[in-house]
């Protein structure tokens, strides 16, 4: 059985599958495993998806394991 075919199945019984990267985190749906400091996106952006949720007509089965977006530190010089 490929993915495909199974994922034709989950949605046959009306599981879905999450797919929540670029989004802003939602802690219903996603369970934060990291924080990834990143210019490249907004603080509570869903930057990486280590694990894939699903939910089934609506509720959640299993949340997605994902990182992150912090927000980047800006270093200060305490030097004189």
């Amino acid at each position: 059985m490929t993915l495909k075919e199974l994922l034709g199945i989950f949605e046959r019984q009306g599981i879905k599958r999450i797919d929540p990267m670029g989004q802003k985190f939602d802690h219903n749906l996603h369970q934060a495993v990291a924080q990834i400091e990143t210019p490249d996106a907004a603080a509570g952006t869903v930057v990486q998806v280590l694990q894939a949720g699903y939910t089934i007509h609506d509720r959640l089965l299993r949340p997605a394991m994902v990182g992150v977006a912090a927000g980047v530190m800006q270093q200060v010089n305490t030097s004189a």
